[in-house]
């Protein structure tokens, strides 16, 4: 079984549930549900789940409408927002919304990084290792040394650093990887190895990127990786198709990867961690 860990979607417009006017989504047309099963199927994908876009403040409403119609396909990565003071009075609720799996943060803007490093997000991380919630950190970036004293002091936090802590430009990718490696000791953190086209100088089957993978399969294991593919972000640049970015660890890292690693990488990893049986 194939998970993505990572998929974007959303409707057109509409006058009851407007797109946030800020928004400048991937593609002119909508990513809806029924596109990307289309997608996916094409690709041989069997799961994915959804990080919402374009409703205003990243509201998972679509999402979690999605996941009420097709329970056995999606699963979703909701935003928290460390500014929203309901978001941290809804941590011992999060996971009961049908179809939530995990939260996503972003410290990708000033706001992040200052947070964390004032302890403005001890909550969260407290909250989430009470309530079981994986938590998925966008751009970790500088704050990277931030984070070791907060796995050391919540051993039962599910952190996933996102898309092997975004290696570009290349003039920054031993900075980022190296700081990812300094977090390869505690045992609670996982990789996503996502949106990896995006980190290539070459066309499918981007040879290039098999020893960015093996650099990090080295250090982590391939039970705590897990593949996702970003695929709208992808088609944005037209980098790939959906099956091409699936092959580059169902048939590249294939190569040198044991197969029960692959399927780890692949899609067990993300089952185990979800808990999406």
């Amino acid at each position: 079984m194939i998970i993505d860990a990572q998929v974007h979607l959303w409707e057109a417009d509409r006058p009851d549930r407007p797109l946030d006017p800020a928004a400048r989504p991937h593609l002119p047309e909508p990513m809806t549900a029924e596109r990307m099963l289309a997608l996916m199927d094409e690709a041989g994908v069997d799961r994915a789940v959804i990080s919402p876009l374009y409703l205003p403040g990243n509201a998972p409403d679509y999402a979690l409408e999605v996941t009420q119609r097709y329970p056995d396909r999606f699963r979703v990565m909701g935003w928290f927002q460390p500014t929203n003071p309901d978001h941290f009075a809804r941590l011992p609720r999060w996971l009961d919304e049908p179809g939530m799996c995990s939260i996503r943060l972003s410290l990708n803007d000033p706001h992040g990084p200052r947070l964390l490093a004032e302890g403005a997000l001890e909550p969260l991380w407290a909250g989430a290792e009470r309530y079981g919630i994986p938590v998925a950190v966008f751009r970790l970036g500088g704050a990277a040394a931030l984070m070791e004293p907060v796995v050391q002091r919540y051993p039962g936090l599910k952190l996933i650093i996102d898309h092997l802590n975004v290696p570009y430009p290349p003039e920054q990718r031993e900075q980022r990887l190296g700081e990812l490696e300094q977090l390869a000791r505690f045992p609670n953190v996982w990789v996503k190895v996502s949106a990896l086209p995006l980190f290539s100088t070459e066309r499918p089957p981007f040879g290039d990127l098999q020893p960015l993978i093996q650099r990090v399969y080295a250090a982590f294991g391939a039970h705590r990786l897990l593949w996702g593919s970003d695929q709208t972000q992808q088609m944005a640049r037209n980098l790939c198709r959906y099956s091409e970015n699936v092959d580059i660890i169902r048939v590249e890292a294939a190569r040198w990867m044991p197969a029960d690693d692959v399927a780890w990488v692949l899609g067990k990893t993300a089952a185990a961690l979800f808990q999406w049986p």
